[in-house]
């Protein structure tokens, strides 16, 4: 056991994990600052909350995503949300369902949404409550099984 523990190879992978999780908090951290420094979100006391501004940039991009549907041909390739939040969030949990569902997506499982045209920084926005980022999963797919209801639900051709 000690061999294995002090080998190089263990050495390598543990100094790789640290760096990743270096990357990810850095990222976070220059995440929330520049949300703070936009006033998207206010930090009191190391709490965490959206401001108006803030509810209005989310609204504002809710909006754009929606009118995707009317305006934007389609490039044949599906955005997936998928998220799994824990009860004790469950507030949280229920308004980004309304998120979604006010921008156009469709709910293809119980938490996983469908959406035919680009829209990550609708997610990413979403994702920036820093309470949630860790629980919500974006994804881009070349095809999706039933894949006919799906365009007949957005009007593709």
């Amino acid at each position: 056991m000690y061999a294995a523990l002090f080998s190089a190879r263990s050495t390598k992978l543990f100094n790789k994990l640290a760096r990743e999780r270096a990357k990810r908090r850095y990222r976070l951290k220059k995440t929330l600052h520049r949300l703070i420094e936009l006033e998207y979100i206010s930090d009191v006391s190391g709490s965490l909350s959206i401001t108006e501004s803030g509810l209005s940039a989310l609204g504002a991009a809710i909006d754009a995503n929606f009118k995707l549907l009317k305006v934007r041909s389609w490039d044949r390739k599906w955005r997936v949300a998928a998220f799994d939040i824990p009860e004790k969030y469950a507030v949280l949990r229920d308004k980004v369902r309304n998120i979604l569902k006010r921008a156009g997506f469709v709910q293809l499982q119980r938490s996983l949404w469908v959406f035919p045209h680009d829209c990550e920084e609708l997610v990413r926005l979403i994702k920036d409550e820093s309470r949630l980022s860790k629980y919500i999963l974006y994804g881009v797919f070349e095809r999706i099984e039933d894949e006919e209801r799906l365009k007949r639900l957005f009007s593709l051709g």
